[in-house]
């Protein structure tokens, strides 16, 4: 047999067997510099109950505790001596969790494959059990994945379905399962959940079919992204209905909810841009039924390290007693507030609607700060912030959308008015009618709408200190 054939299978086979022992410890110090850091963050406290490690695998028992008490105690404004964790009224919750890892590159135990490592995570749960109920042999959360040799991670979650044993609240939650696949760069999370509900006779609520959509790059660290910093990304969760209904007879169905993330960090610049947006498609039975609402607000050009260093400052004065925060937040401000005006941060409303039966109206708005080389003696002083202000905003909107919400403004004007409170509902309402138009004529006079072929509209424009509405320059009295 070749003499070399045999010489490389022996040095494979030494890999292989070598291989796992320094996976096993790099897991170990991962492990144990992970709970470290979450050690440094007041809210939590964590440690390893045991560890046993092997030459193919490890297990680990884990606590991890959130400290609520002491951060409610420390809220307690000028009493912050005299209040104990016992006054707050709430036990600090606790959880244990169970990891097993199979050391690779080639894992045995939980199956074979081919792997850097495979783990499972395990929290039994047993303390919220005097709470919910789910089946004895399954623990309230489950992951299993593995990293891949090249750092490829995938997994898959689960919570268990959970019925509540409040004999005065019914709850039931159906569960939920989730899935996260490595593809290119990132990692992409997808999770379901099928319904919740809660009932405690005189109000109740359901929610179904609830979806999270979420992709991240593969080397963000997670425990930075725990305390607050910024990582790009994109996420989506959206709830196909809610309903919500009380002892009157009141019910108030939401349709399709969607709430959509994303943050793209420009590393040129040090600078972030993060996108919101809340979407409904329809409301019925609320005090106006609405259809099609969306606002999407883009926050623009953040200086990372600005936040970075108020995550850090949220983080560190979490038990600050509430009366020394003023004094705290005044400090972090004058050392970093001007870093972050100089990038010249935007708040842009980029999309703004809502359909109601009479009609709809859009909208958008943007804002930005510029041109800013020191903070102002006081932060409060308005003419500073208009000097360096640049906005402009646009409304359209139906006629029959806008003459419906100057009457509905106008009925609880009249109705809180001591000379209209003997009117009836329907007697408030001919009443706005007969004045909306009255109104609205004024406003079109004055400048602060134009009337349009099919409604309204307006326009306003803040640039170098000064304001314009529709055209028409309008007086600051805080400006310079």
């Amino acid at each position: 047999m070749n003499k070399a054939f045999i010489l490389g299978g022996g040095v494979t086979l030494a890999a292989l067997l070598i291989a796992p022992t320094f996976i096993g410890n790099s897991i170990e110090t991962k492990a144990r510099s992970t709970l470290a850091a979450l050690n440094e963050q007041p809210l939590y406290s964590a440690s390893i109950v045991s560890y046993d490690k092997g030459w193919f695998s490890s297990s680990a028992q884990i606590e991890i505790a959130l400290d609520f008490n002491g951060i409610l105690a420390a809220q307690q404004v000028g009493n912050t001596q005299d209040v104990s964790t016992e006054d707050v009224g709430m036990e600090n919750p606790t959880i244990i969790a169970n990891v097993n890892a199979y050391h690779g590159p080639i894992y045995f135990g939980d199956g074979v494959g081919i792997a850097k490592v495979k783990y499972n995570i395990a929290v039994q749960g047993e303390a919220l059990r005097e709470y919910v109920a789910w089946p004895d042999d399954v623990p309230l959360y489950f992951n299993e994945g593995k990293l891949g040799l090249f750092n490829g991670l995938n997994y898959s979650d689960a919570i268990p379905a959970l019925q509540g044993v409040d004999d005065e609240l019914t709850l039931n939650f159906s569960g939920f399962n989730g899935e996260a696949k490595h593809e290119g760069d990132g990692i992409r999370y997808q999770g379901q959940a099928e319904s919740l509900s809660m009932n405690d006779g005189a109000f109740s609520f359901e929610m179904l079919n609830t979806t999270a959509d979420i992709t991240y790059s593969d080397d963000v660290d997670m425990l930075a992204a725990m305390n607050g910093e910024l990582f790009e990304g994109d996420a989506a969760i959206a709830i196909e209905e809610m309903v919500f209904s009380d002892e009157t007879g009141t019910n108030i169905l939401v349709e399709a909810l969607r709430i959509i993330t994303n943050t793209d960090i420009d590393e040129d610049t040090n600078t972030a841009s993060v996108y919101v947006e809340y979407a409904v498609d329809k409301v019925e039975g609320a005090a106006q039924d609405a259809s099609d609402m969306v606002i999407g607000i883009a926050i623009n050009n953040l200086d990372v390290d600005f936040i970075k260093a108020y995550q850090d400052f949220s983080n560190s004065t979490l038990s600050t007693p509430a009366d020394e925060l003023p004094e705290k937040l005044q400090a972090f401000i004058k050392d970093n507030l001007l870093q972050q005006l100089q990038t010249e941060p935007e708040i842009n409303i980029t999309k703004l609607a809502m359909t109601l039966p009479e009609g709809s109206f859009t909208g958008k708005a943007n804002s930005k700060l510029v041109g800013v080389t020191a903070l102002p003696d006081t932060l409060e002083d308005p003419s500073y912030w208009v000097s360096h202000l640049l906005a402009n905003a646009q409304i359209k909107a139906d006629k029959a959308f806008v003459e419906s919400m100057a009457s509905g403004y106008m009925v609880a004007e009249l109705a809180a008015n001591p000379q209209t409170q003997g009117m009836t509902a329907e007697e408030l309402q001919s009443l706005a009618a007969q004045q909306v138009p009255m109104v609205l004529n004024t406003f079109v006079e004055q400048g602060f709408i134009k009337q349009t072929e099919n409604g309204y509209d307006a326009e306003f424009v803040l640039k170098d200190g000064k304001a314009n509405l529709n055209g028409a320059e309008i007086p600051l009295p805080f400006a310079q």
